[in-house]
């Protein structure tokens, strides 16, 4: 994609824009600029050849290009030492006070190091990196990569983008929601608007190259047009642009990226899911059906669970406006089927009040037990199971009650009305061997870290100091120090 400050719009109308997409009049500027990048040259040596070319044509025509060539060639850096190495050799003597203590420096380091100091300080900066490779590039397959680019640079500074297509406006729908991007999405007529970086507060850079990244799928979909709000320029000023499918040469094939769990959370969520249910027969649907609202609206949910012709679903709220949280509620009010929401707990659980027993709130990773709970309530009741069997037999130190009903073919719930096996506790989470249990109560805890209590017997461990009344004080995000809990 390009950066948005090269991206050429031309204004058309107060308030309106276009994109001023490469043609075939600009092949002579492609194959220019082409010509530069060749092997054995240092990357700052092209770049300042260049500058003849953006005389001769648009400069940022001429620095786009340059800019998706970039992509296409590959850098190494020539010096025979790590320059960080140079570096740090070279400023632990602290500041030279003139040139002549700046000479001697680079003579001693020079000497020390057996190469060049001048020469190859600052050669892992992409501009002093040499040109070893550059793949075979046609001006006229470079034309088509530099107008996606642009059209995927315009999505960087955008407010809204709204897209349509005649044909898999579908695909561009579950694309949105596995990169985890925000979007309303209507029946009627067909079309997806997304919510773009510019109109958040935070993660905007991460966000926006996962609206850039849903470009090449909407360029290969029949018929698409998108409409975007753009801020434009330091003032910010707000234009609508317009872009549709035969206004500019596009690749044929636009290389899909491919786009897997967006967040951790929905990811372990999945994972603990369908472990849990395992042996009841219920399927866990990654990307299940679209839901339509009574006002056309549609709403594709993370998860659902379907049992039979019967389907429930789940939603993850991680990352969400408040403008957008708004939007969601309203229709999710509106929609007839069972939707439970995971809420992180820094969106304020309190404004899904209204939609009753079917919000389960997290912090930083989802309890799996009560999802499993709402699940079982309305799916599972009267169902047929796999059952446990009467007696477990364990043979690992300690077992998560997870790893036991995957073996099994069981779920965990119903491992959790069995009695640990002769010789081991059954922990919430986990079966732990009693000799274990008991190495840790004989060490001195108080005053411990649980990583080095962990590492030493396993995650069980927490779960065993909470059941042996101590406290936790957390130290970061990962470590705390074990406290004993005041006595009553």
């Amino acid at each position: 994609m390009l950066r948005s400050s090269l991206v050429r719009l031309r204004r058309t109308g107060e308030g309106e824009a276009r994109v001023v997409f490469a043609s075939e009049e600009d092949l002579p500027a492609f194959e220019d600029v082409i010509a530069h990048f060749r092997q054995g040259l240092r990357l700052g040596e092209v770049l300042e050849s260049l500058k003849p070319l953006r005389r001769v044509y648009d400069p940022k025509l001429v620095d786009g290009i340059a800019f998706v060539v970039m992509r296409r060639v590959e850098l190494e850096t020539p010096s025979p030492v790590d320059p960080r190495l140079i570096r740090r050799a070279l400023f632990e003597g602290g500041p030279a006070l003139d040139e002549a203590e700046r000479e001697a420096r680079l003579r001693e380091v020079s000497a020390r190091l057996g190469v060049d100091a001048a020469k190859y300080m600052y050669s892992d900066l992409d501009i002093e990196r040499v040109i070893t490779y550059v793949s075979e590039l046609r001006p006229d397959e470079l034309l088509r990569e530099y107008n996606l680019a642009a059209l995927q640079g315009l999505t960087l500074r955008a407010l809204r983008v709204r897209v349509q297509a005649s044909s898999g406006w579908r695909e561009v729908l579950r694309a949105a929601k596995r990169l985890g991007l925000m979007y309303e999405a209507h029946g009627r007529p067909a079309a997806v608007e997304l919510y773009g970086p510019a109109s958040l507060a935070r993660l905007t850079e991460r966000y926006g190259k996962a609206l850039a990244r849903l470009v090449p799928l909407i360029v290969s979909s029949k018929g698409w047009r998108l409409e975007a709000e753009v801020m434009v320029g330091r003032s910010g000023r707000v234009y609508r642009v317009r872009a549709q499918e035969g206004e500019a040469p596009m690749p044929s094939s636009p290389r899909r990226e491919e786009v897997t769990f967006d967040s951790s959370v929905e990811e372990e969520l999945y994972r603990k899911l369908v472990s849990a249910l395992r042996g009841t027969g219920a399927e866990v649907l990654r990307e299940p059906e679209a839901l339509a609202t009574e006002a056309g609206d549609l709403f594709i949910p993370d998860f659902g669970v379907r049992l039979g012709d019967r389907v429930v679903y789940i939603e993850v709220v991680g990352f969400w406006t408040r403008e957008y949280l708004r939007s969601k509620l309203r229709k999710l009010s509106s929609l007839r089927a069972p939707v439970l929401l995971v809420v992180n707990e820094k969106l304020g659980p309190e404004r899904f009040a209204g939609l009753g027993e079917g919000v389960v709130v997290y912090r930083d990773s989802v309890d799996v037990a009560p999802v499993y709970l709402w699940v079982k309530s309305r799916l599972l009741q009267g169902a047929p199971q796999a059952t446990a069997p009467a007696r477990l037999e364990l043979e690992k130190p300690y077992e998560s009650l997870e790893e036991v009903a995957s073996r099994l073919g069981v779920s965990v719930d119903a491992l959790r009305s069995l009695e640990p096996p002769r010789g081991y506790v059954k922990l919430r989470s986990y079966f732990v061997r009693e000799e274990l249990l008991r190495a840790l109560a004989n060490e001195r805890l108080e005053g411990a870290r649980l990583s080095q209590l962990s590492s030493r017997y396993g995650p069980w461990v927490q779960e065993a100091l909470t059941s042996m009344g101590y406290s936790l004080s957390w130290v970061g995000l990962t470590d705390a120090i074990v406290r004993r809990k005041a006595q009553p």
